[in-house]
């Protein structure tokens, strides 16, 4: 019998079209729960309802999102009891130098990138080091010919 994994990828982007692409891509790539939230109020309510330290969650998070914003996400993340268990991808339209270092500058944040991501970018991540080490993802075989540029868009729309 086959165990769940442990882990689940969670997405925190308030432009639609860019959560569902991503999302599409996360769950085209891994074998693992893969969830989205339209802001960063609603991620924090679901890690207060289901972290814990056994259960691994990979955040990729934008930055700028109303009312509760990235910001507000990786502060609370800070005093969170569970944060341990709990990586952050920093997502943004912005590349300011300075936003960059601050977000890196939060013990959670392992990585700041470009919002704009296409499946081969988040293939890349997900291959990190550090990510590796600790979830060990279970990788989907991409059928051949199977999009993994930025025109996954256009497919996405049509």
């Amino acid at each position: 019998m086959q165990h769940p994994p442990k882990y689940e990828i969670l997405l925190a982007e308030d432009n639609s079209l860019i959560l569902k692409l991503e999302l599409r891509s996360l769950k085209r790539l891994v074998k693992c729960p893969v969830k989205g939230f339209w802001q960063g109020g609603e991620l924090i309510d679901h890690l207060k309802q289901t972290a814990n330290s056994e259960h691994l969650k990979l955040i990729f998070l934008d930055l700028n999102m109303p009312r509760v914003n990235g910001w507000d996400v990786l502060d609370f993340l800070e005093d969170f009891e569970y944060k341990n268990s709990i990586y952050v991808i920093v997502l943004s339209a912005s590349m300011y130098e300075p936003d960059q270092e601050r977000a890196l500058k939060y013990s959670r944040a392992i990585g700041y990138y470009d919002k704009f991501l296409d499946t081969q970018e988040l293939s890349e991540i997900l291959d990190q080091e550090v990510l590796k080490s600790s979830f060990n993802f279970e990788f989907k075989e991409l059928e051949e010919g199977e999009n993994t540029s930025c025109d996954q868009t256009l497919d996405f729309i049509s």
